[in-house]
């Protein structure tokens, strides 16, 4: 799948330089309530912030948090009742929210319309997607039983996982990743985990949890005291962690990947 490289800006912290890609679709997902609508939203925010064309879609079918109105999964539900269901066509007409610059594919008012809405129809959501933007952002419903997470999950280039640094859910974050990748294939390159630091009170330390899950984090996202309160009226302010959060989706480049080496 196409990838594309970002821009550096503004004199905040920068992602990795040199040879590095950003995954086309990138999907948010967590067993726990764990900040991943926030940080999905933020991702958004920041990529357009560098000059790139984004959508971003609220495929939580059961609790959409992210800004409604607009073109929403409630008119894709309708399209499809009526017969006219076109997937390209809905990816064209996604409003731009502004300042934030992201394309919004609102999530579903009437959470009984995500039973006119299967598997199919969310990949071929995403794969239109895909094609018409630089990058995807999806936000999921922590429950795999959902069609949408699950075609989320399976469509996305990268699967962003945030966890707070408490120790049930590290626990719970561990069991669901034996189940992911165990069960339903989904390989291991694909996953990034990500501490997220929800209240600013001390707690486990990275160590700790990378030897409870048997893999590296890919970073930490500080205490943010204006995304505390977010309600999803609009996009999240990212100011000065743009740099943060286009550094935790960087991937290496081919040249890297040739040498071996993760970091550069």
């Amino acid at each position: 799948m196409k990838k594309f490289r970002l821009p550096r800006r503004g004199k905040g912290p920068q992602p990795p330089q040199g040879p590095a890609e950003w995954p086309r679709v990138i999907a948010f997902w967590s067993p726990k309530a764990a900040g991943k609508t926030v940080l999905a939203a933020a991702t958004a925010v920041a990529i357009a912030g560098a000059g790139r064309r984004v959508a971003c879609a609220d495929f939580d079918v059961l609790t959409p948090d992210l800004p409604g109105g607009g073109y929403s999964l409630d008119r894709v539900s309708e399209d499809l009742l009526r017969g006219d269901f076109d997937p390209a066509k809905t990816s064209l007409s996604l409003p731009r929210l502004k300042p934030a610059g992201v394309y919004l594919l609102a999530g579903l008012a009437d959470p009984l319309r995500a039973e006119t809405l299967g598997r199919a129809e969310f990949t071929s959501l995403v794969s239109a997607l895909a094609q018409n933007y630089d990058a995807v952002v999806l936000d999921t419903s922590r429950f795999l039983s959902q069609e949408a997470t699950l075609a989320a999950v399976d469509a996305a280039d990268l699967v962003m996982m945030p966890v707070a640094p408490a120790e049930n859910q590290v626990r719970h974050l561990g069991r669901y990743l034996r189940l992911l990748e165990r069960d339903l294939g989904l390989a291991r390159k694909k996953v990034r985990v990500v501490i997220n630091h929800l209240t600013g009170r001390l707690s486990l330390p990275a160590s700790t949890i990378e030897q409870a899950l048997g893999r590296p984090v890919a970073g930490e996202v500080p205490y943010c005291r204006e995304w505390t309160g977010w309600a999803g009226e609009e996009m999240p302010p990212v100011a000065v962690r743009e740099g943060l959060l286009l550094g935790l989706v960087v991937v290496p480049g081919r040249a890297c990947r040739e040498r071996g080496n993760e970091t550069c």
